[in-house]
């Protein structure tokens, strides 16, 4: 899987994910946020996390070749095994608690975070092997 996107998304993917994080906080703590527009920062955030993330995930990377397509794939697949550990786990404590509203929850973002996590993970240890074979 090739990425699609150009390379300077990938930086503006990390800024939108850190405003998406930090500027909720902030209008709950300067009393924006009341119950008449709780469910629309809720919402707001989490599009602006879901951009943010497809924007890394589908940036090309800066040496984009044929191992990054392999490696992005890879990423997809290791985040979709962990993801539905995750998921089970989740439905398994919600049927344990008897809780029908926690097992309705932002899974599909956490499948994307590890995602991320792992395609920068692996472009991380590819780039470290690169270095080491060039000093060897």
């Amino acid at each position: 899987m090739k990425g699609l996107l150009p390379v300077f998304c990938r930086p503006l993917g990390y800024v939108l994910l850190i405003v998406s994080v930090f500027i909720p906080m902030l209008l709950y703590m300067f009393g924006m946020v009341t119950d008449t527009n709780f469910v629309l920062v809720k919402v707001a955030m989490k599009l602006v996390i879901w951009v943010s993330l497809f924007l890394v995930f589908l940036s090309r990377a800066r040496d984009e070749d044929a191992e990054c397509a392999v490696l992005r794939s890879k990423s997809m697949q290791i985040g979709l095994g962990i993801w539905a550990v995750y998921y089970m786990v989740v439905l398994v404590k919600a049927a344990w608690d008897g809780d029908a509203q926690e097992a309705d929850n932002s899974v599909g973002i956490v499948y994307m975070v590890i995602n991320v996590v792992c395609m920068e993970f692996l472009f991380q240890k590819r780039r470290i092997e690169k270095n080491f074979r060039k000093k060897n």
